[in-house]
């Protein structure tokens, strides 16, 4: 009966807590582990994909540019003194016309219409119908070789820089009006 009272008093049913005694390995309690311990090799681990992260990063952030960094903010629209625009179909020399714009109204319509053109690196080949070359000269130096092809791909070349992004070859990601060179050829 002793028994049953201590079952009637509910003594057994509450837990007790557990002794405060020795709390596992180190003095830490027994309870799962969220951080392991940082060893020098998992320093390195962090350190290598932090590095590889920031070149992706960095790399993708440069791949985007538009045609006012490449060229516009490297010249004034004044000191262009001629455009030289030669048209061609792919492979074919003698389908060949050219056209050299010397008012500066001309000058100043074919550099606004490149004017907000974004541009996103490619490396890509790519099949084109026509193809436009455009010659720049800055105070009647060469400066600028501009190739597009279709309105689509865009290759620029500034002698001026002797560094490797001097040459690079993009994709037109938003809208250029190709007629503001195919005008020139009726």
């Amino acid at each position: 009966m002793a028994e049953t009272g201590r079952m009637d008093n509910g003594d057994d049913l509450q837990e007790k807590p557990e002794p405060q005694g020795r709390r596992g390995k180190h003095g830490r309690q027994n309870r799962p582990r969220i951080w392991k311990k940082l060893t020098p090799g998992r320093i390195f681990l962090i350190a290598v994909l932090l590095v590889i992260a920031v070149y992706q990063a960095l790399t993708i952030s440069q791949s985007f540019t538009s045609f006012d960094a490449r060229v516009s903010s490297r010249i004034s629209l004044n000191e262009i003194t001629s455009i030289e625009v030669i048209t061609s179909l792919p492979a074919t020399a003698e389908n060949e016309k050219q056209v050299t714009v010397t008012d500066p109204a001309e000058i100043a319509e074919i550099m606004h219409a490149f004017a907000g053109v974004k541009l996103r690196s490619s490396y890509a080949s790519h099949d084109f119908t026509r193809s436009y070359w455009i010659n720049i000269f800055v105070n009647k130096q060469y400066r600028f070789l501009i190739r597009v092809d279709d309105a689509k791909y865009i290759t620029i070349a500034d002698s001026a820089r002797k560094d490797k992004y001097s040459i690079g070859s993009f994709k037109i990601t938003n809208h250029y009006d190709i007629q503001s060179i195919g005008r020139l050829f009726p």
